[in-house]
C-alpha cells in the first residue's frame, strides 16, 4: 500500500486518474461533468494511491496549500486510503514545496473525517456541484487538539444563517455526530434539504452506523404522489428503522439531534445548536406530544425489497 505522485502529464497516469474521479465524482455523487474537468490540472500536483498494483484513489494539491478532487474507489473505503492521501499530501507539501498549511474546500458529509485528521473548520457554508461545503484547514508540524465547532454535546454556539447550504450542510454534520436518535419534524416537505442526495446519504449512514440508531419523522400532511418523495421512499424501505406518521398540528421543519441539538429551517433561514439540552428537550416534548396522537402515513405505501 503507497501513495505516489503521478504525472498528469503522462498520457497512462493521466487516464487512471480521471477514470478515478470520473467513477467518484461523476457517476456516483452526480457532479456534472463540466463542473469536474477544469484547467487546474495541469498545475497540480497529482498523487496516486495504489493497493499493490491497483489505483484507488486520487487527489491533487496546488502550491497555495488547497488540494481536493480526493476520491477513494467505493470498494476501497473504510481502510484508511484518504487519512494515507492526506498525510503524503502534508509531508510533500512541507518537504517539497515549503508549505505550512493544507486548506481544502470539503464536502459537509465529509466534515468528521477531516476533523479526525487534524482539520479546523470555518463557519461558512456554500455551494460546489450543488454539494454543500465548507473549508477547513490544518497547520503542519504542529500536534492538532480537535476542533470544538459543530461537535455534539461540546459546542454551544447558536448558528444563524440564510443560506440553503448551511441548512443542509449543518444537518448533514449533525447525522454524523451520531446522536441517540434523529427527529425530523417536517411542515415543508418540498424544502430542498429533505430531496438532497447528500442529506439522504447521511441518514443512511446514521442508521447503518448501529442497529440501535432510528429516526422518528413527522410530516404535517399527505398528497398524492407522495410515494415519489425521496425521503418516504428510503423510509419506507427501512421502516423497521424509521417511523413515519402524520400530524396536522406540525408548525416546525427541522431535526432534533438527541439529547444535544437542534437544527430549525424556514426557507433560506436556519438556526442551529449543537449543545443545548434545555431547548433540545422542549422541542422534543412538543414532538412527543404530536406524535402520540398522530396517525400512521395512508398513502406512503411500505417497499418490499
Amino acid at each position: 500500500m503507497e501513495v505516489k505522485i503521478a504525472d498528469w502529464a503522462d498520457r497512462v497516469q493521466r487516464d487512471i486518474l480521471r477514470d478515478i474521479r470520473q467513477r467518484v465524482f461523476v457517476e456516483e455523487q452526480g457532479v456534472p461533468v463540466e463542473e469536474e474537468w477544469d484547467d487546474k490540472d495541469s498545475n497540480a500536483v497529482h498523487f496516486m494511491a495504489m493497493d499493490g498494483k491497483r489505483p484507488v484513489g486520487c487527489a491533487r494539491l496546488f502550491a497555495d496549500g488547497y488540494f481536493g478532487r480526493m476520491a477513494v474507489l467505493a470498494e476501497h473505503r473504510d481502510q484508511h486510503w484518504g487519512s494515507r492521501l492526506i498525510k503524503t499530501m502534508g509531508d510533500y507539501y512541507q518537504r517539497e514545496m515549503g508549505g505550512r498549511m493544507l486548506k481544502a474546500s470539503v464536502q459537509a458529509q465529509a466534515f468528521n473525517f477531516y476533523l479526525r485528521n487534524g482539520f479546523t473548520p470555518e463557519v461558512e457554508f456554500f455551494w460546489d456541484a450543488a454539494i454543500p461545503h465548507l473549508t477547513m484547514t490544518k497547520i503542519l508540524g504542529r500536534d492538532h487538539s480537535v476542533s470544538h465547532d459543530f461537535k455534539l454535546g461540546e459546542d454551544s454556539q447558536v448558528y444563524t444563517y440564510q443560506n440553503n447550504a448551511a441548512i443542509e450542510g449543518l444537518f448533514q454534520i449533525g447525522c454524523q455526530n451520531r446522536p441517540k436518535t434523529i427527529v425530523l419534524m417536517i411542515n415543508d416537505l418540498q424544502h430542498p434539504m429533505w430531496s438532497s442526495s447528500s442529506s439522504l446519504d447521511s441518514i443512511k449512514r446514521f442508521i447503518r452506523s448501529s442497529t440501535k440508531r432510528h429516526i422518528q419523522i413527522l410530516i404535517d400532511s399527505e398528497y398524492a404522489g407522495i410515494n415519489d418523495h425521496p425521503l418516504i421512499q428510503l423510509a419506507s424501505r427501512v421502516s423497521s428503522r424509521i417511523e413515519l406518521k402524520v400530524h396536522s398540528g406540525l408548525k416546525m421543519n427541522g431535526a432534533l439531534f438527541e439529547p444535544y441539538g437542534y437544527l430549525l429551517a424556514s426557507g433560506s433561514d436556519v438556526k442551529a445548536c449543537f449543545n443545548d439540552r434545555s431547548t433540545t428537550s422542549r422541542y422534543k416534548e412538543q414532538f412527543t406530544e404530536l406524535w402520540t396522537s398522530a396517525r400512521p402515513t395512508r398513502e406512503a405505501r411500505r417497499i418490499h425489497l
